[in-house]
Formats: structure tokens, sequence, C-alpha cells
């Protein structure tokens, strides 16, 4: 008998083979350039001028341009505006609404380049004058306030919120039972800073700072001479420091208080005008979440941008109040010296009622 012949009959099913995914094209969002915005909204959201803006571009850029030439880099420019628009704000967020073209991580990034390129240029825009011509224009824009003579800036501290390291909270923790930097600027009868020092954690008294800054030694030492600094009465009275009288009883003595608050009032100005002005260092906006050093270099950039914007002729509304203290320290031979000075000073200038 035949075998039957048996065929198997294979029934091939389709391969599904699934399409290669190509990668996602990179989104770059389109950068902010000054030439497209108005002068208000730059001086809004920078706070200098488009000439100020350009002219500071040039001072750094060989510090902020990319070393790459790949395309989407991210322009030295663009770096400097959103570090600009992040002091004046505060925060980062403000920065990311204003479509600068870069995220948050990378304007962290880029806010240590442009501060280490900024802190360069420091000394052309903040000196303590020194030359006599140069103490001469000094000296009579604070006469002309309140006839005081011989002045050659206003003294005096104010402190920048901060999250202090845990290892050294106590150190940064201030009267107030905050935590801060004690910044110690002197500036001049038109509000320019000539002179700050940002390196003293939130503990230390105003008249410590003073002691061991390099502008109260070079008073001290007698580096700096014919003229004086005016401060408020925790400083105590010095030779070179002219200080309020704490009870003035004859009108020789209230005159010159009068005179001495009308010619101080300009460091108070001066730091309402910079906190307004770059918001990142008014308590409003929070504590800065970095390091007290890093900190450091944002007031010490932030008083130099002030420089800028005074030279640039803009004016600003001051919105933060005051910050006053009157703790008196008059005490030891600096204060009893200080004080024969400023009887003298007194006796020459106020003795006599003076009109207008």
């Amino acid at each position: 008998m035949q075998e039957e012949e048996v065929t198997e009959t294979i029934v091939q099913h389709p391969v599904h083979v699934r399409p290669r995914r190509l990668p996602s094209p990179r989104v770059f969002r389109q950068r902010l350039v000054l030439e497209h915005m108005s002068d208000r909204k730059i001086v809004d959201d920078y706070r200098l001028t488009r000439t100020a803006i350009h002219q500071l571009y040039h001072e750094i850029r060989d510090d902020i341009d990319p070393t790459t030439h790949r395309s989407h880099a991210v322009p030295g420019l663009a770096k400097l505006l959103t570090v600009l628009q992040f002091l004046a704000t505060g925060t980062f967020q403000h920065v990311l609404g204003g479509n600068s073209g870069v995220d948050q991580a990378t304007v962290s990034r880029h806010l240590s380049q442009v501060l280490h390129a900024l802190k360069k240029c420091v000394r052309q825009h903040i000196a303590f004058p020194t030359g006599e011509e140069e103490q001469r224009r000094v000296k009579q824009d604070f006469y002309k306030i309140a006839r005081l003579p011989n002045v050659l800036g206003a003294i005096d501290c104010t402190h920048v919120a901060l999250t202090p390291p845990a290892d050294r909270e106590m150190q940064y923790r201030n009267r107030k039972m905050g935590h801060s930097l004690n910044v110690q600027v002197v500036c001049d009868a038109n509000l320019r800073i000539r002179d700050v020092v940002t390196r003293f954690p939130g503990s230390c008294h105003d008249s410590y700072i003073l002691s061991n800054s390099a502008l109260g030694r070079k008073f001290a030492e007698g580096q700096i001479q014919n003229g004086w600094l005016l401060g408020d009465a925790g400083y105590g009275s010095k030779t070179w420091l002219l200080t309020p009288l704490a009870v003035p009883r004859s009108d020789a003595e209230k005159r010159y208080n009068e005179a001495h608050i009308a010619t101080r009032c300009t460091i108070e100005r001066s730091f309402g005008v910079l906190k307004s002005r770059f918001r990142c260092l008014h308590i409003s906006g929070g504590s800065l979440q970095y390091s007290p050093e890093k900190v450091a270099d944002i007031v010490l950039v932030c008083c130099m941008l002030h420089n800028i914007a005074l030279k640039h002729h803009l004016d600003i509304d001051i919105v933060v109040p005051p910050e006053v203290d009157i703790a008196s320290s008059d005490r030891g031979t600096d204060a009893s010296k200080g004080n024969a000075v400023r009887r003298k000073v007194i006796h020459d200038f106020f003795s006599e009622p003076r009109h207008p």
C-alpha cells in the first residue's frame, strides 16, 4: 500500500518591525537682543541703559564670550543680560519668564563666570578719593548740603540676608536674630559708593568692621588726612570720624547735630537706592541661597553697577525703608580725642547761627 504523502503547510506571519525613532531636534529658544527692546524696558529689566550695558560687556567680553565656535553656544552678552536681570529681581524665575533663552541650571552656571569677570572691574568704578583735587570736590559737595566742612564720606553698614552654612550658623546670626553679611559702605554726597567691605558676617559690629577694614586702618594711621568720615553714634567718636551728640544742649550743639544728620543721611539714601535697584539685596526677596563668599561677590558687583547707573544718570525711586542704629559706643582714649575734635568743629563752625 502506497504511503500517503503528507504535505505540511507552513503559514508565515508577517513580522512587525518597529520603525526606528529618530532623536528629537533640540529646541533653542530665541535669546533677547538689546536692539529689539525699548530703552524703557532695558532699564526696567537690567537697571542699566543700553549704552552702559554695551560698555560693560566690552570690559568683560574676553572672560565671558564662548570659547567654542558652535552655532548655539550662549553669547557673552546673553550671559551678562541674564545675570543683570537676576541681580535686579533676585530670582531666576523672572529670568526664565523673560525668555532669556537659557534655563535655570544654565543661569546658575553662568552666574559664577560673570561675577568673576565683573569683579575684575571693581577698582575702575569704586575708589576712595585720594587726590587733592578730587577730595576738594567731594568736600564741596558735602558742604553744600548743610555746611559741614571737610567731609570725605558718610559711612554705615547694612545687612544682606543669606542662608548660612550649617557649621557657621552662629557666626552669621545678626542682632535681629536673622542671618546675614554685614556690609560696610562709604558714599559721597552724590550717593556714589567710594568704598565697600563685604567679607564680614552679620554678628560683627559696625565699629569692629571699620577698625579691621583697609580704609579704617588708613585713617587711623594718618595715611588719609585733612578730612573725616561721618558715622552714626554706634561707631564712637574718633579724630577722623565725626558722630552726633547723644544729648545736644547748647544751640551750637543742636545746629551741629542737625547738620550732621542732614549730611550723613546720604548713606541711608545710598542703601535705599542700592537695594531698590538690585532687589536681590533686599530682605523682601528672601535670603540669598549661596555661600557667604558668593553672596559677598554679588554685593560687591551690585555696588559697582550702582555707580555705573549713577554715571549714566539713572534715577530710581527709593522703595525700601532706611536702616538706623542709634546705639552709642563712645568710650576709651580714641573717643576722648574724637570728642575734642568734635567740640572744636562745633565751636569753629556752629557757634553762630548761619543764614542761607
